[in-house]
């Protein structure tokens, strides 16, 4: 080592190394400072949204603000400002003690570590804060575009319910009118289905209220589109014989109405439906259940339902004698007087047949019995008696021709007597008096004339009578099974 220390060669390389050492230190030292100074730069971040925090939403609702955003103007490293996202920057303001009406609060930031800010544009914002009130509407629905040719579109069934409840503030809830969904329509054929139709608050000039929270938001709609349709009353007529000794008693068909489908002008002339009903099944009194099968009318696409189920009840056959019918005249002509002859009473005693329970309820006041001498002169007729009895009752003796003696008068034509001269006096001579002749029967008001067949239709028992509105046949359903329903 001394060998080393004594020679002049390493002693000059030894302080060269020391020269080297100390220049490296004193430079390294200086470097940050001047480095630090020269790497700031500033940087604008646009649209930073305002956030809200201690807001009570359950009680109050903000209805307007100065501000959504604010610009952000920021200093730091080079690196720290392109590196950071936007994301990074937050701006809020606190709700935390707000109170109806007009508020300005101060905002507060956060930034990325490392970046200062320099301003920020606004500072505050001013806020309008309501109480949060709430309201039901009614649910509308209402259709775009159109269905398919022919096809009409029916009223919207909605679930799960029929109102809707609209949360705002008070001054925008003052606003809404209507709470409605929109169903579009694209030559539809069949009943749409919309299970998540969304619902939307508007104001009385349609406009959309977009801050209204709706309660439910979302319902489900069942809207039918089918073809043009009528409701038809059911009558039931029948086929087929009931066994001897019994009779209709009742006759109840599931549903009293059918639907018939089609256009407009296969529609038009349907007034009421008749289907026939086949007793040929029935083969004793008592209680049965029928399938009546309903065929589509000719020009109609579709019935609904194509199947109804019939409750028949059928009873021993019993009989019941009325006294004292009284017989009306129709069809007198004008000018005419008429006078029942025979018989003298003017009444006829009728036994009628059919079920126990409908018999019970029959007087002379469920009887009609008509003398018709339409288009007969003046004179005396012998007149056939028609017979309209309730639905399933029939005479008991079906075969008896019940007749009457009518006579028919013309008006008496009065003497001529001299006319006086009344032209010195100014006596105005009488008129004929048009009251009868004392002893006279009074004319009979004309009565539009029915059907001359036996019988015509008369209102049915009050009980135990078919359901559905109808006529029957003297001769028919209580005997035979078979009946003219109209």
């Amino acid at each position: 080592m001394d060998k080393w220390m004594k020679n002049n060669n390493f002693n000059k390389i030894l302080a060269l190394a020391f020269a080297i050492i100390l220049w490296i230190i004193v430079h390294v030292d200086t470097a940050p400072a001047n480095q630090t100074t020269v790497n700031m730069e500033s940087k604008t971040i646009e649209n930073v949204k305002i956030e809200d925090t201690g807001f009570n939403e359950d009680k109050y609702v903000i209805t307007s603000r100065d501000a959504e955003s604010v610009r952000l103007e920021v200093m730091g490293k080079k690196s720290d400002l392109t590196y950071k996202f936007s994301d990074a920057y937050k701006v809020w303001i606190d709700l935390s003690n707000v109170q109806p009406g007009d508020t300005t609060l101060p905002l507060h930031y956060s930034l990325p570590s490392g970046v200062m800010l320099d301003d920020i544009i606004p500072n505050e914002v001013n806020v309008h804060v309501e109480l949060r009130n709430t309201k039901s509407f009614p649910i509308s629905i209402i259709t775009k575009g159109e269905p398919a040719a022919g096809y009409q579109v029916g009223t919207p069934v909605i679930e799960p319910a029929v109102e809707a409840k609209v949360t705002l503030g008070t001054s925008e809830l003052r606003k809404v009118a209507k709470v409605q969904g929109t169903i579009e329509l694209n030559g539809d054929s069949e009943t749409i289905k919309e299970k998540k139709l969304k619902l939307y608050a508007y104001d009385s000039g349609g406009n959309e209220i977009k801050d209204a929270v709706i309660e439910p938001s979302f319902v489900t709609v069942e809207l039918p589109i089918t073809l043009p349709f009528k409701s038809l009353p059911l009558d039931v007529s029948f086929s087929g014989q009931l066994p001897g000794g019994v009779a209709l008693s009742k006759v109840t068909p599931e549903q009293d109405t059918v639907t018939v489908y089609g256009t407009e002008e296969s529609l038009a002339s349907l007034s009421s439906y008749e289907a026939t009903l086949n007793l040929g099944s029935i083969d004793s009194a008592g209680t049965k259940e029928l399938k009546l099968e309903l065929t589509v009318p000719e020009g109609a696409a579709k019935i609904e339902p194509a199947v109804l189920n019939v409750s028949v009840v059928t009873s021993d056959i019993a009989e019941k004698t009325i006294d004292n019918i009284p017989v009306k005249l129709e069809g007198v002509d004008t000018g005419l007087t008429a006078l029942i002859k025979d018989p003298a009473s003017k009444t006829v005693s009728l036994t009628v047949s059919g079920a126990p329970n409908l018999l019970e309820q029959i007087d002379k006041n469920n009887i009609s019995v008509v003398a018709d001498v339409v288009g007969l002169t003046a004179g005396s007729h012998e007149v056939t008696l028609h017979v309209s009895l309730p639905r399933f009752i029939a005479l008991g003796n079906a075969s008896q021709r019940l007749r009457a003696t009518v006579e028919l008068n013309a008006p008496a034509t009065p003497a001529a007597a001299e006319t006086p001269d009344n032209s010195s006096t100014g006596t105005v001579t009488s008129e004929p008096s048009a009251e009868p002749v004392s002893g006279e029967e009074s004319p009979t008001e004309p009565v539009q004339s029915g059907d001359n067949a036996l019988p015509t239709a008369t209102p049915s028992p009050s009980e135990g009578a078919v359901d559905n509105s109808g006529t029957a046949s003297a001769n028919g359903a209580t005997n035979n099974g078979s009946s003219g329903g109209t």
